[in-house]
C-alpha cells in the first residue's frame, strides 16, 4: 500500500509541467481583458483584512498600522492552508470526476494542481501584503525561516488535502460539512486575534490547534520574526501523523476513487 501511494505521488510530481501550467492558466484566464488582471485576486483579502483591522484595532485600542499587517498576514496564510484543506480540497476529486473516469492520470496530480492554484493566489496576496506594508511604513524583510515554512505547509496541504478529498468523494455529506467546520476553525484560530490574549481553558484553542502552527510558521517570517517553538512542534506532529495516515488510507483506497466519484 505504501509503495502504491509513493508511486502515485511520484507520477503526479513528475507531471509538474502540466499541473503548474494548468493552475496558472485557470487563474489568468478568469481575469483576461481586465485592467488589473489577476491582481483582483487579492481584492477580497485586502477588503476583509481592512474591515477586521478597523474593528479589532478599536476593540484592542491599537493603531491600525500595527493591526492591519498582522490581520492581512493571518488571513492570507489561513487561506493557503486552512481554506484549502477544509474548503477547496474536498471538491478536487468530485470536480474532476469526468477526467478521472476517462483518463489514467495519477490521483495526486489533481491534488497538486488544485494546491498550485491556491499557492499562486497566495503569491498574489504576498504582493498586495508588502505593498500595504510600504504604504503603512511598516516594511520588513522576511525572516529566513520562511524557506522552511513554505515546504512544510506544502507537504501538509498535499497530505491532508488528498485525505479530505477522498473523504468527501466517499461520503458526499462531507463536501458540505467540512467547509462549515473550516469556518468555525477560522474564528477559533489566531488569525485576527493574538494567541497570548487567551487565558484559562481557552489557551487550548492555541496549544492543541494545528492550524495555529501552520499559520504562524508563515505569518511570523512574513512579519520579520521567527515563529515560536510551539508552532514548529505542532507542524512536526501534523506532518508525521499525515504521512502515516496518508500512506495507509491513500494506498488502500485510491483504487476506489474512480467508483466513488
Amino acid at each position: 500500500m505504501i509503495q502504491k501511494s509513493i508511486l502515485d505521488l511520484k507520477r503526479g510530481v513528475l507531471l509538474y509541467h502540466v499541473w503548474v501550467y494548468q493552475a496558472y492558466h485557470e487563474i489568468s484566464a478568469k481575469y483576461k481583458r481586465t485592467v488589473l488582471g489577476s491582481i483582483w485576486i487579492s481584492g477580497a483579502m485586502v477588503a476583509t483584512s481592512l474591515a477586521l483591522a478597523i474593528v479589532m484595532g478599536g476593540i484592542q485600542n491599537q493603531d491600525i498600522r500595527v493591526v492591519l499587517p498582522y490581520v492581512m498576514a493571518g488571513i492570507m496564510c489561513y487561506t493557503l492552508i486552512g481554506t484549502y484543506i477544509m474548503n477547496e480540497a474536498p471538491e478536487v476529486f468530485m470536480s474532476s470526476a469526468n477526467i478521472i473516469k476517462n483518463h489514467s492520470y495519477p490521483y495526486m496530480y489533481y491534488i497538486l494542481e488544485s494546491f498550485a492554484k491556491t499557492f499562486f493566489i497566495f503569491l498574489h496576496n504576498i504582493v498586495a501584503f508588502y505593498i500595504a506594508l510600504l504604504l503603512l511604513g511598516k516594511f520588513v524583510v522576511p525572516h529566513w525561516s520562511l524557506v522552511l515554512g513554505v515546504p512544510a505547509v506544502f507537504i501538509t496541504a498535499v497530505l491532508w488535502g488528498s485525505l479530505t478529498s477522498m473523504l468527501a468523494a466517499r461520503y458526499r455529506d462531507m463536501r458540505f460539512m467540512l467547509p462549515f467546520i473550516g469556518q468555525m476553525i477560522f474564528f477559533l484560530t489566531p488569525v485576527f486575534w493574538h494567541a497570548e490574549n487567551m487565558t484559562g481553558w481557552r489557551e487550548h484553542l492555541v496549544r492543541f490547534n494545528p492550524f495555529y502552527g501552520l499559520i504562524e510558521i508563515l505569518r511570523a517570517p512574513l512579519l520579520g520574526e521567527m515563529a515560536p517553538l510551539l508552532a514548529w512542534q505542532q507542524v512536526g506532529v501534523v506532518i508525521c501523523l499525515g504521512l502515516v495516515v496518508w500512506s495507509f488510507f491513500f494506498g488502500a483506497f485510491r483504487g476506489k476513487i474512480a467508483f466513488w466519484v
